[in-house]
């Protein structure tokens, strides 16, 4: 039998760097957006102990698979007492590697939720098992519920949030270079920190501006390292449907940047544009 979970791309919208703790992790406040487009994990009880990874970013991924993610989630499950019947993982990898998107993480989190139908596990049983996502990594407990969501603290501080605008499509880009997220954080100075931002207050409706106003903090560490990525922007800002976005910005800690548009064709021409210029494009939408 089969067990199957969408582990959507993660976008940030807004990602602000508020201090760092003595411990040498970050404060941060982000929004946090998920698109329609994903990777696939399909777990299953009638093939081999293992784990297969395939799809168009599968390579960098095959190189080192004992080492991945998804395999050192499976033995932290086994560590808290879970007992999941022998399984295969398959892993249908459509978002790039290293690329501010959330992908390792989404993925992480699609397994659990695939393990706990397996499991059948109970509302309790399924929260503990939900709660090994911030041991594992900072970004999994905001992609195990895909939606509109404030990440504060290190990260792992989720909850969900609406915003006032209705359907909003989206096309996500990256110039082809991988980027460390840990090395884009030590490029970045604490005069770069947003230190007074205020926090994104309980039960608010939000506005979109309003959000993307706020930028990205990491975004000029990361042009420093991969100045492709402001080309990336330039190249949005100044396509030939400019005048019909909502907002650009870089995601996460690059090198992928979002474009948002009411309009589904809209998306669909800047991807072609970019595409034409050869970064990697997607048209998309925002999962609200």
């Amino acid at each position: 039998m089969d067990w199957n979970s969408l582990a959507p791309a993660k976008v940030n919208l807004s990602l602000n760097i508020t201090g760092r703790r003595a411990d040498g992790y970050h404060e941060l406040i982000s929004f946090a957006a998920f698109t329609s487009y994903a990777d696939q994990l399909i777990i299953s009880n009638n093939r081999p102990t293992g784990l297969t990874i395939g799809g168009p970013f599968a390579t960098e991924l095959q190189k080192n698979l004992q080492d991945n993610l998804i395999n050192k989630t499976r033995n932290a499950v086994l560590a808290a007492g879970f007992k999941p019947q022998p399984h295969h993982i398959h892993l249908e990898k459509y978002i790039p590697v290293s690329s501010g998107l959330g992908g390792g993480s989404s993925d992480v989190a699609a397994y659990l939720r695939c393990l706990a139908d397996m499991m059948e596990l109970s509302l309790s049983e399924k929260q503990r098992l939900f709660c090994l996502a911030s041991d594992i990594g900072a970004d999994v407990p905001v992609c195990l519920r895909p939606g509109y969501q404030i990440m504060q603290g290190d990260g792992t501080d989720v909850r969900p949030v609406k915003l006032k605008e209705g359907d909003l499509h989206c096309a996500i880009a990256n110039p082809g270079h991988p980027m460390l997220t840990a090395t884009i954080f030590s490029a970045l100075h604490p005069e770069n920190y947003s230190s007074n931002l205020i926090p994104f207050a309980e039960h608010d409706m939000l506005q979109l501006k309003d959000v993307l106003a706020l930028g990205n903090d990491l975004y000029n560490p990361a042009i420093r390292i991969c100045p492709q990525i402001a080309t990336l922007i330039h190249r949005m800002k100044n396509s030939s449907v400019a005048d019909d976005l909502l907002g650009v910005g870089m995601s996460g800690s690059g090198a992928s940047c979002f474009a948002l548009s009411t309009s589904k064709n809209i998306v669909s021409q800047l991807c072609e544009e970019l595409n034409a210029f050869g970064f990697w494009a997607v048209a998309t939408s925002l999962i609200t």
